[in-house]
């Protein structure tokens, strides 16, 4: 899973590359998920931002190349379906406080972005994650630990959000096995006050 730029520039260069579908993961939440604002970190091409938008999210999808973000808003365009694409390296972006209701970040692993995702979401929303766990190691690509997910990591990372979903195996993921995390976890309710 490199992280330079310029390898993800190239392959979203090539003139087949085109939104896929979204993981079935991301797919059979769809109907769970509150609809409104909706931020696709590290969207790629935008197949999960596409799917959120065909279900009436408003969509912010975010990601540093910019061939991918291209072929996301010629697709959205084509559809005529509200997604705004921002070119950002998202190490760098500060994200608004309480402000979307959905926000997915799919086989993309930037730890520090944990706390951001919880940051920007408001009370109720739902952050859906999903990416390689430290057993991918040994079937195939990504290899390096940095880009890996300890096995309940993710779980324990969002230990204080409402759990919805809380996978973690290995899965088909469209003709191609591999293990991974899954989480899909609601933000707490703003604290009311105490009740008398």
């Amino acid at each position: 899973m490199p992280g330079n730029r310029a390898h993800w520039e190239s392959r979203y260069a090539e003139a087949d590359r085109k939104p896929g579908t979204a993981s079935p993961f991301v797919t059979s939440l769809l109907p769970l998920l509150p609809v409104g604002r909706a931020l696709d970190l590290a969207c790629g091409t935008g197949r999960h931002a596409l799917a959120l938008a065909r279900g009436g999210h408003w969509v912010v999808a975010i990601d540093q190349a910019f061939n991918g973000l291209t072929r996301l808003q010629r697709a959205a365009a084509a559809e005529r379906l509200e997604v705004h694409p921002i070119q950002a390296d998202l190490r760098q972006l500060p994200l608004p406080g309480d402000y979307f209701d959905v926000v997915l970040m799919t086989f993309y692993l930037e730890r520090e972005l944990f706390d951001a995702v919880k940051h920007t979401l408001r009370p109720g929303g739902v952050a859906v994650l999903e990416t390689f766990t430290i057993d991918q190691r040994e079937i195939g690509h990504p290899r390096n630990p940095k880009f890996l997910l300890d096995r309940g990591e993710l779980a324990a990372a969002f230990s204080d959000f409402e759990v919805l979903r809380n996978e973690e195996g290995l899965f088909d993921l469209g003709g191609e096995k591999a293990y991974v995390a899954r989480l899909a976890a609601r933000k707490p309710a703003a604290d009311r006050g105490t009740r008398h």
